[in-house]
């Protein structure tokens, strides 16, 4: 506990000077991924997330079973993004110097992504008259390394606690320490008021989003269960949403932390 406080306070030093990373889209969470069908392993759909706009590479195959790709920028309104279609061809690989003058991009149709939840979503597009509709969800390629110590800003909600007074908002410099072999992790937080909680439980990958979900317990008496959501880590620093349960108090707790990497122990 000691060091654990001592580690608090040289990195809320330095969270004073510190911004949270960035993430690479700010109007929205971020869509940059590859997505996929599970059961339909071949095929697949690559988006690239800026601001509120999203540029999709398709590859797929045509009737006579020809590797195919297509393209398409698409601009946001709300959740669902939209743009037109373009099948794109060129010179041989192989061929050197390169010439960009003889990429022809033809106009095919339209194409459609909704995002329905973090990890899915509907794409729907035409290509000379005919419509795909298809589910589609982040593929799994490896799950990432969160281990590290952070330290920045925690933003949390309560409601529903048994004491009326707890239902409120605040944002905290905190700081965070992970801690990881595989995908069993203990996350454990301590904010500026001191209070220190420790969360023990299992990772999961979903592209390029962690997921991180069981139990609970703070210094402050409180304790439940947890899901941490939408972790995104880099060689800077970490970002994460969450929800937790707490049995004890009758609270639910919805937020979100982003910190820079900080001192080690």
């Amino acid at each position: 506990m000691k060091a654990f406080r001592c580690l608090f306070a040289a990195l809320v030093l330095a969270a004073a000077g510190l911004v949270a990373p960035a993430q690479a889209a700010s109007y929205s969470t971020d869509q940059s991924d590859l997505w996929w069908i599970p059961g339909e392993s071949g095929w697949g759909i690559q988006f690239v997330q800026r601001n509120s706009t999203i540029f999709a590479t398709m590859f797929v195959y045509d009737e006579a079973g020809a590797p195919t790709w297509y393209v398409a920028t698409m601009a946001a309104n709300g959740f669902t993004w939209t743009g037109d279609l373009y099948a794109t061809r060129g010179p041989w690989f192989g061929t050197m110097p390169f010439n960009p003058a003889a990429v022809q991009a033809t106009k095919v149709g339209s194409m459609t992504w909704l995002a329905t939840q973090i990890n899915a979503g509907t794409l729907t597009y035409t290509v000379n008259g005919t419509e795909v509709s298809k589910q589609l969800q982040r593929e799994f390629i490896a799950l990432d390394d969160f281990s590290g110590d952070y330290g920045g800003n925690l933003h949390q909600v309560n409601t529903g606690c048994l004491d009326p007074t707890q239902n409120a908002t605040s944002d905290l410099l905190a700081a965070l320490v992970v801690r990881q072999t595989g995908s069993a992790a203990t996350f454990a937080t301590a904010d500026e008021n001191h209070n220190v909680c420790t969360y023990n439980g299992s990772l999961s990958q979903a592209g390029q989003m962690g997921c991180f979900a069981g139990t609970f317990t703070c210094t402050d008496s409180t304790q439940g269960s947890f899901n941490f959501c939408e972790i995104q880590v880099n060689i800077s620093g970490i970002t994460a949403r969450f929800i937790k349960h707490a049995a004890t108090a009758g609270c639910t707790t919805t937020g979100w932390f982003g910190g820079g990497r900080g001192t080690t122990f």
